[in-house]
């Protein structure tokens, strides 16, 4: 073809704003995006959780705009069924374009995007170098089959697997490099979740600007994977699928850091903190982490940022030291995560973690001495807990919680495609699947939902408390415009009162976790509307 092929790129849909996603821009879509650019290539991002229209309109609005050389799509396992609805459509506007999928869930299941998707070819791993193959075939008239990097169906109906190698450390650089910030609409995202928080409606000058500094945020990538084999975790394993072999680790030095936040800052004024994407952004024998910090320092001291610039990343609790985390508080870094994920020793080992046992504490306890908000991931069972260790995690969260953590709980292991776990068979009749439908077709499919723990009491005792927090959650919506991970896990621990005394383990004084949770609820009501907390929670726990 003569003229340069126009490619869509469609991010990943999803309709319960945040639920399954992070409430931001595509950051890899428009990563992507940018290296076909720099390539000479016309890209249009469509993000369809950012669309004043329904989504489904708004990218035929889209589709009829221009003919589509590459329609590319965006898969993960939680939004899956949104993404094929989307997908369905793009094929029936655009019959002729090249459709491809990518992501998380298509790398690793790229048959099951043939059997249910519209594709005529998978991205296998990152999108950049097999995307700008596609478009050299078609600038050269040459047949896009056979790309290194991507998944077609073979003549006898067999998926075929091309593998690619995973970007070096100088490929991933000038890909971070070349994302188009400048483009991405976080001003727009920002509003809609003022307008969740109702920050204006804060009581407290204190309270709207902390506020406007968790809402104010860009994300920022700067590592290809975390290489830790977290049993549960399935992007651990997302380059070695697509690479047919163990991948290289590569990641920004810190001075290309500076320049990616002098960047963000140029192109977003208002950015009040920097989130660090990457799955894991301090290593336990880690030569980055202090030099970044004392050239964050230097360029606030310089103006080059900031002075008022934060910094939120992930962490492992095993990578902390005191040294560690009095520089990074110097340097503006006020959320750590830590995917503590149980306080059980035995779950820990399960999850393949046992080894961030006993760092727990002590870097907990730094953490927040030294003025640093820890967010700790929860998981509150695992395959093989027992009760007694579901009863350890809820009260060392409920802990950790009063000291001033932040908690985000979920109850069981979710069995994402690629994770150890979901691949595991004596899991497999222990894993619930929940029946999906693309919406606009007959298309459906069993998809993995939940990993229940084996033993019948845990088990049993996990989905009681699962039901009685989504009834308590429904009902509290009512009394807070947005529900933060703080007030959830307060739901959680209370709701689990009953059940886990019933089997004879105390957790928490219950009249205390309601006034913990009554001081956390958002202010959105007038007081004397309060008192339906209390009837609330008493409800929940029935």
């Amino acid at each position: 073809m003569v003229r340069s092929p126009r490619i869509l790129l469609i991010g990943p849909y999803d309709p319960h704003c945040g639920e399954y996603t992070f409430l931001a821009p595509p950051l890899g879509v428009w990563r992507l995006a940018g290296v076909l650019e720099s390539a000479g290539t016309e890209v249009r991002v469509f993000d369809p959780n950012c669309c004043a229209a329904p989504a489904a309109r708004a990218l035929e609005r889209e589709l009829l705009g221009g003919e589509w050389d590459i329609i590319g799509s965006s898969t993960t396992g939680m939004t899956l069924r949104f993404d094929l609805e989307l997908a369905h459509l793009a094929r029936r506007m655009a019959p002729r374009a090249l459709l491809v999928a990518g992501g998380m869930e298509a790398t690793f299941r790229p048959e099951l995007m043939f059997g249910l998707g519209p594709f005529d070819c998978v991205v296998l791993g990152e999108g950049e170098r097999p995307l700008l193959e596609l478009v050299a075939r078609l600038r050269s008239g040459a047949p896009p089959r056979g790309a290194t990097g991507t998944a077609e169906r073979g003549a006898d109906g067999q998926c075929l697997r091309m593998p690619q190698r995973a970007l070096t450390r100088v490929e991933l650089r000038d890909a971070i490099f070349r994302t188009p910030y400048e483009k991405m609409p976080y001003e727009v995202y920002w509003e809609r979740l003022e307008n969740a928080y109702r920050v204006g409606a804060l009581p407290t000058k204190a309270a709207r600007e902390a506020s406007l500094a968790e809402i104010h945020s860009v994300r920022l990538i700067t590592l290809n994977y975390c290489p830790m084999g977290c049993t549960f975790c399935s992007s651990t394993n997302f380059l070695h699928e697509a690479q047919g072999s163990v991948a290289s680790i590569a990641r920004l030095d810190a001075e290309e850091c500076v320049q990616m936040m002098q960047r963000i800052v140029s192109a977003h004024p208002r950015v009040r903190t920097i989130i660090f994407q990457d799955d894991i952004f301090v290593f336990t024998q880690d030569k980055r982490i202090l030099p970044l910090c004392e050239a964050i320092m230097a360029a606030k001291a310089s103006g080059a940022l900031p002075r008022a610039l934060q910094f939120i990343s992930t962490n492992r609790v095993d990578a902390m030291s005191p040294e560690r985390l009095a520089a990074m508080r110097r340097a503006g870094f006020r959320v750590l995560g830590f995917g503590i994920e149980n306080f059980s020793r035995d779950v820990l080992a399960e999850f393949n973690k046992a080894q961030i046992y006993s760092r727990i504490q002590p870097t907990l306890a730094t953490a927040l001495e030294l003025g640093i908000t820890p967010f700790l991931d929860i998981i509150l069972s695992s395959p093989r807990a027992r009760l007694a260790d579901v009863a350890t995690t809820l009260r060392e969260a409920y802990r950790w919680l009063r000291q001033g953590c932040e908690v985000g709980m979920y109850p069981y292991v979710i069995p994402f495609s690629g994770a150890a776990m979901a691949a595991d068979p004596e899991l497999r009749r222990h894993t619930v699947c929940e029946r999906r439908q693309v919406a606009g077709t007959d298309i459906v499919w069993d998809q993995p939902a939940k990993i229940l723990p084996l033993e019948p009491a845990v088990r049993e005792a996990i989905l009681s408390i699962e039901r009685n927090f989504e009834e308590s959650l429904l009902r509290l919506q009512h009394y807070a415009a947005h529900m933060p991970s703080r007030i959830r896990s307060l739901i959680w621990i209370l709701c689990s009162l009953p059940i886990m005394a019933g089997h004879g383990f105390g957790i928490a004084d219950e009249r205390e976790v309601k006034r913990e949770l009554a001081a956390r609820l958002p202010q959105t009501r007038a007081a004397a509307e309060l008192p339906g907390l209390a009837a609330l929670a008493t409800a929940a726990t029935a």
